[in-house]
């Protein structure tokens, strides 16, 4: 028997080595390696004296309660020096680490250690009867909740939250020490009472009792613990499930900007933390972007991730929330590159936890988190939520993305369908205009040709002066009818890119042109030209044609405003004035063409650029295509850029950039 105590014995002998190192390792110490060696080897010469001598245990004591080890009175000090002195050591080493340690998240894990430690070495009672003092040894307790608190902790709570882990461990002690304990104290202090009650039947007792106890002490420690987290644990509980609520609710949202400015809204008011970013994925550049921040705390030095970093590798690898103390304190640890890399980008982002949101294999956004305000850490319960909040972020963007999308498409279909019912019209009635077209050519060439045959010599002063303002006349409608040959032509043009035809177009000579053209249909001496550009201009790379059916456009629109504010304001003696301005700004040119009509409102501001809509459908002018192919025509054809601002009653204005010729 006195062997069999010994073999238990030798179990403790290596127990203050092993938790010199668990200490050393937490820390990071370095160069201990012979340290410990000396320390393992004073542990093997104590158990060979234990084994072949008896200088540590020489007999048993027989208590009331069972046989005990007898030590040697005036050896075994010599091990409780060497057992005493390396914990001493250690909670030397925590306590020194906590007066200078900075970092919050090692704090909280070195107070984890030295209470757990604190708890171990309680364990050191149990040398109290080695001694022949009658006490039970309950020390073994202490020394088996150890492991389990630490080994719970670590895979559990990821040694982060104190707070969490010492209410849990608590309610575990005092449930479980009454599970443990009352057995214990039933047989041997109530032995001889429960005898004198049920004889030889009296171990039934403390068997009974300790089997009711081991089969409630779960739920009983489970109630307590519910009760006692909802009194502790209120704020972190109340936003959790605040988050949990808010997760729920993203698929609803369609509109995907407005859900990511939502979701660090809500982050940041619910959970009280410095700053939430979201960084959205871009396939074309390979990249995260920035696409959403909010905080008072610090700002991101990066507002991209290119998708080939450390932390990107990372996050797809895990598929799990980054802690940026426990990457910095791993990549010290095992001097790992890698991870170095990992978290040099952490600090860029100044994330204290990166949340990876995924849509089944493809990383579509990172969730960047900043400090609590409250200076906590994230407990493991955090991470869940979040875990679970990004998963429903990935999900929301993705149905915000898809009907983004099909919104679009949506678009493109109607316009095709537009450009479509554009092109079947300018293809049938093409033919028709073409064949008035060349009706007027040949009517005006048959009067030129008998006007030519007309001998101006013959005639009176006046029919020969008539003569020749008809043959003029004639001309300039031959040149048009040309013209006009080459617009309708270009109509069935304007559904795609025309970069043909592209040469080194004056300003000047065009809106001559267009102002020719224009005054077939309108009155040009009822309002002013004021041009302000000179010879130095340069020159539009452009379609002349498709440009001098953009000013015809833009000028008859001028003359429709003016024409409508005399009627609509009552003032018939109005003068109205169309003002170009000229801005070279190097690759482009910028005209500014202003007039002062009666302008648009704010409702029709927005359509007019839509096909077929038209602020003249009471004068019966427009057809609501004018502004549409504008626009086509400067923007897909000449890779310019239109705008048009106007304010009612006081006058529009259109901006041109068109690039220059070269």
């Amino acid at each position: 028997m006195l062997y069999v105590f010994k073999t238990g014995y030798a179990g403790i002998i290596f127990i203050p080595v092993t938790f010199y190192e668990f200490i050393a390792t937490f820390l990071s110490k370095q160069k201990i390696g012979l340290f410990l060696a000396f320390f393992y080897l004073v542990g093997i010469f104590f158990i060979l004296l234990l084994y072949f001598t008896p200088f540590l245990i020489q007999d048993l004591y027989h208590y009331s309660w069972g046989y005990y080890p007898k030590v040697n009175v005036r050896a075994h000090p010599l091990f409780l020096c060497f057992f005493i002195g390396l914990f001493t050591a250690g909670f030397i080493e925590l306590a020194l680490n906590l007066l200078k340690e900075k970092n919050p998240t090692q704090l909280s894990k070195t107070k984890y250690v030295l209470w757990g430690s604190i708890i171990a070495s309680l364990g050191s009672i149990d040398f109290i009867p080695n001694y022949g003092i009658n006490f039970f040894p309950l020390g073994f307790i202490f020394l088996v909740l150890l492991p389990i608190i630490f080994t719970y902790a670590i895979i559990k709570y990821r040694l982060m939250d104190v707070g969490i882990i010492a209410t849990r461990t608590g309610i575990f002690l005092f449930v479980y020490s009454i599970v443990l304990g009352s057995p214990f104290v039933l047989a041997f202090g109530g032995r001889e009472q429960l005898k004198n009650l049920m004889g030889e039947m009296w171990w039934m007792a403390p068997l009974v009792s300790s089997t009711v106890l081991a089969t409630v002490g779960p739920s009983i420690y489970l109630y307590i613990q519910r009760r006692a987290e909802a009194l502790l644990l209120q704020e972190q509980r109340r936003y959790q499930a605040a988050l949990r609520r808010a997760s729920l609710g993203m698929g609803r949202i369609k509109d995907l900007q407005r859900l990511l400015n939502l979701t660090v809204h809500v982050v940041t008011r619910t959970v009280h933390i410095e700053y939430c970013a979201i960084y959205l994925f871009h396939p074309e550049s390979s990249q995260f972007t920035l696409k959403a921040v909010k905080g008072v705390g610090g700002v991101a030095q990066r507002n991209v991730i290119d998708s080939g970093t450390a932390l990107v590798h990372h996050l797809k690898r895990h598929r799990e929330p980054l802690v940026y103390d426990e990457i910095k304190q791993r990549a010290r640890d095992f001097n790992d590159q890698v991870l170095h890399e990992v978290q040099v980008i952490a600090e860029d982002l100044n994330a204290t936890l990166v949340l990876p949101s995924f849509i089944e294999d493809n990383l579509i956004a990172v969730i960047v988190l900043g400090k609590k305000r409250s200076n906590k850490l994230y407990s493991h319960d955090d991470l869940i939520v979040f875990s679970i909040l990004a998963n429903q972020v990935g999900l929301a963007i993705e149905n915000a993305q898809f009907y983004e999308d099909m919104k679009k498409t949506h678009e493109q279909l109607i316009k095709a369908e537009k450009m479509a019912t554009i092109g079947t019209m300018a293809d049938g009635l093409s033919h028709q205009i073409n064949n008035r077209l060349h009706a007027m050519g040949f009517i005006a060439s048959d009067a030129l040709d008998t006007i030519k045959l007309k001998k101006k010599e013959e005639l009176s002063p006046d029919t020969a002066g008539l003569l020749d303002e008809i043959e003029h006349s004639l001309g300039r409608i031959q040149d048009n009818v040309k013209r006009g040959g080459e617009i309708v032509e270009g109509l069935l043009k304007y559904s795609r890119k025309a970069e043909e035809g592209f040469s080194a177009v004056e300003l000047d000579k065009l809106l001559d042109a267009s102002l020719e053209m224009a005054q077939f249909k309108i009155k040009l001496n009822q309002f002013d030209i004021k041009r302000n550009f000179n010879h130095t201009t340069p020159k539009i790379c452009g379609n002349f044609t498709q440009l001098q059916e953009v000013f015809f456009n833009i000028i008859d629109n001028a003359y429709d405003a003016i024409v409508q504010r005399r009627e609509d304001l009552k003032e018939p003696e109005y003068r109205g004035t169309l003002e170009i301005t000229a801005n070279d700004h190097g690759k482009n040119l910028e005209i500014l063409i202003r007039d002062n009509g009666i302008g648009v409102q704010g409702n029709d501001l927005r359509k007019l650029f839509t096909p077929f809509f038209t602020t003249k459908l009471s004068s019966k002018k427009g057809t609501g295509l004018g502004l549409y192919v504008m626009r086509k025509i400067i923007e897909e054809n000449h890779g310019g850029k239109v705008e048009f601002t106007s304010e009612y009653q006081k006058g529009s204005q259109t901006r041109l950039v068109l690039p220059v010729a070269a």
